[in-house]
């Protein structure tokens, strides 16, 4: 027995000093180099861009179209992770899988949760439950684009400056683009503003702009849909006379397909959710809730 506890002892030694061989050297700190960050989602690595400029390096784990409920990490996410300066992450249950992978990436990464402060909503069906899609109330991102800032100026003093200048130019932006949503949304009357989607990511973008929004599935795309929630949403669709339906770049359409098989209510288009897109616009927040505001107002328009 002795024999086989000093074997295991061993074996497990020489696997820790194969990992640890395995992780990179710390960079020399040069003060030209750009800031090392690693963002969970798309979403967030357009708002570090926005911020960093050419001052700051950063990639997102969960690409364009991806679906970060899901998402299975990688061991190249783990190096990029073990290289970096700063991880930021969305937070409010969004990225159940990133503790597991910073903590088994090692490093020296700053770890910045971009919804830290920010007042979340409930997921409707999970007690107690924060619904983490805070990006589609421009307002409430705009809370994001604070703490983004201040990690940035935490992890890079020498340039907070350009940070703070950059931030500043681009938070009127948001303002403006939250103004311009809310005058397109206005053209819709009232009665008309509901949005049914493949799942409930849109609970902000309705709260904030004025709309009833149903999905199929809950808050998590984890969550499966039965025949009960396409039936309950059937049912919604026939009642208000709901003209059009959408689906979502990374939830599979097959739901949202069906309803509208099954209540004449036509495919408004894709919506984007979790994930930027590819082709400009949608490559950017901006282009984003813009694509996706002029999608649903035209969608939902009477006799469009």
């Amino acid at each position: 027995m002795r024999a086989l506890l000093t074997s295991a002892s061993l074996l497990g030694l020489v696997v820790l000093l194969g990992l640890a061989a395995c992780r990179p050297e710390p960079e020399a700190s040069d003060p030209d180099r750009p800031l090392q960050v690693v963002a969970t989602t798309t979403v967030l690595a357009d708002l570090v861009h926005e911020l960093g400029g050419d001052d700051v390096e950063v990639r997102a784990i969960v690409g364009p179209g991806g679906d970060p409920h899901r998402y299975k990490p990688t061991p190249g996410d783990a190096r990029q992770i073990a290289r970096a300066d700063l991880v930021v992450t969305n937070g409010l249950a969004l990225e159940g899988w990133i503790d597991d992978l910073i903590r088994n990436a090692g490093g020296d990464a700053t770890v910045l949760v971009g919804a830290e402060g920010v007042e979340p909503l409930k997921d409707p069906l999970r007690t107690g439950y924060p619904d983490p899609h805070i990006w589609h109330d421009v307002t409430r991102w705009t809370q994001v684009a604070h703490n983004v800032r201040d990690g940035l100026v935490a992890a890079d003093p020498a340039r907070r400056d350009a940070i703070v200048q950059r931030h500043d130019a681009y938070v009127l932006r948001l303002a403006a683009l939250d103004q311009w949503v809310h005058d397109q949304v206005d053209t819709i009357p009232a009665d008309k503003r509901v949005l049914v989607t493949s799942h409930d990511a849109f609970q902000y973008y309705g709260k904030a702009y004025g709309f009833t929004v149903v999905a199929v599935q809950g808050v998590s795309t984890e969550s499966e849909a039965g025949a009960r929630d396409v039936a309950r949403v059937v049912d919604l669709v026939r009642a208000r006379a709901i003209p059009a339906v959408f689906i979502e770049t990374s939830v599979n359409p097959k739901l949202v397909e069906q309803i509208s098989r099954e209540t004449g209510a036509r495919i408004g288009g894709t919506l984007f959710s979790d994930a930027l897109g590819v082709p400009p616009p949608t490559d950017t927040y901006e282009g984003m809730i813009r694509a996706n505001t002029t999608l649903i107002v035209e969608s939902l328009q009477p006799g469009a």
